[in-house]
């Protein structure tokens, strides 16, 4: 009965440990969806694919919503100065500030154009976010947030991407602001 029982907890925390989600450290009040390791994978390929590449881009969800710490720095780019209307006010820390909502492929396509082009040569890692870039993220939206969320790191700047956890499709693109840890 003793070497059953055994093997019955062994087996349990073998099942658990391949099922082990890399968890973050969540701000109090914040409410986070993992996904599976797996989705969490296959989404890291393909965002690494799209960043590096120069192959027409896949992974357009229809509607993308540039947050405030990117737009404020799109905005003045002239290729991006011509997206029609969505313009988004988002409060924050007592603030409005100004976010952008693509609404074709053709607009998604000229921010994720000018993203890639800041990216081009650099070293990019991939990583979940710090509890401070969780803080500002749930801080300038207004849904739960869903894996996969990853921040794109390069050497000049940290880019926060969340992607549908069932299509892989991009449907957040921001910037952390400058200062943050």
């Amino acid at each position: 009965m003793k070497l059953i029982l055994s093997l019955l907890l062994g087996s349990l925390s073998l099942a658990a440990s391949a099922q082990k989600i890399d968890s973050v450290a969540l701000p109090r009040g914040v409410v986070y969806h993992y996904c599976s390791p797996a989705t969490l994978e296959k989404a890291r390929k393909v965002l690494l694919k799209e960043l590096t590449g120069t192959a027409p881009v896949d992974f357009n969800a229809g509607t993308l919503i540039v947050g405030p710490a990117l737009w404020a720095r799109y905005k003045d780019v002239p290729l991006l100065q011509g997206i029609p209307g969505s313009d988004l006010t988002i409060r924050f820390d007592n603030q409005q500030l100004a976010g952008k909502v693509t609404q074709s492929k053709e607009d998604f396509d000229k921010v994720w154009s000018q993203l890639r082009a800041e990216v081009k040569g650099e070293k990019i890692t991939l990583r979940k976010a710090t509890t401070p870039e969780l803080q500002y993220y749930w801080a300038v939206i207004s849904f739960d947030i869903d894996e996969p969320l990853f921040i794109a790191e390069t050497s000049a700047h940290r880019y926060l991407l969340n992607l549908t956890p069932k299509d892989l499709k991009l449907v957040w693109l921001d910037e952390v602001p400058a200062g943050m840890k």
